[in-house]
């Protein structure tokens, strides 16, 4: 269910397509709203930089708009939108030629837990470090291993639903993300050892 804008009535996925195939704007102005910042969150994992990511979260919805009278609501409007929004990803990612990119590995939630003034700073600095060390380490793996840990670890996707963003099996899914996982880990260990850390972030 996604809530109606001004309103209490909660209205479908399938009401809001069909009013947007109509040429409802406002219809379609209810999916942004419920999708945009994911589908910035899976562009900005994908490319690193904050401008393009919002630069393709644009051209995502620009696209879904466009692309709505043909959607027959095979998969969600989430997948749909991801899945829209990775093919423009790795369509940049090819525009660039193997340009290098740096990769800003900060969370993007800005929230902090309430008692985290009361921890132990160097608990919060190593946590810091884990957590820079493990996006260096996934902006270092192959785009397909990357784009899928994002979908299950990040976005939370299920085997079904990143199956229709990849356009893939279930069964290759849980084999990718097996690999994917292995790579991960095999990548952050060697970082952490570069830094002199250890599986905790702990010097």
């Amino acid at each position: 269910m996604i809530a109606a804008r001004g309103a209490t009535m909660q209205v479908t996925e399938d009401q809001l397509v069909a009013r947007c195939r109509s040429g409802d704007v406002d219809a379609f102005a209810q999916i942004y709203a419920q999708y945009e910042r994911q589908v910035y969150r899976y562009a900005y994992h994908l490319l690193g930089h904050r401008d393009d990511a919002d630069d393709i979260k644009q051209e995502t919805f620009v696209k879904a708009f466009q692309a709505m009278p043909g959607f027959r609501s095979e998969a969600s409007l989430q997948t749909w939108l991801l899945k829209i929004c990775g093919n423009l990803c790795r369509d940049k990612i090819k525009s660039w030629d193997r340009r290098k990119v740096s990769y800003d590995a900060r969370l993007e939630d800005d929230s902090l837990p309430g008692d985290a003034f009361a921890e132990d700073p160097m608990h919060i600095v190593a946590r810091s470090q884990m957590t820079e060390t493990v996006f260096l380490a996934l902006q270092g793996m192959p785009a397909a291993q990357r784009d899928i840990i994002l979908l299950h670890e990040v976005e939370d996707l299920s085997y079904e639903q990143i199956a229709n963003v990849l356009g893939c099996s279930r069964t290759s899914v849980k084999l990718r993300i097996f690999r994917a996982r292995r790579c991960l880990k095999e990548r952050v260990a060697s970082l952490l050892k570069a830094k002199g850390m250890d599986d905790e972030g702990k010097y």
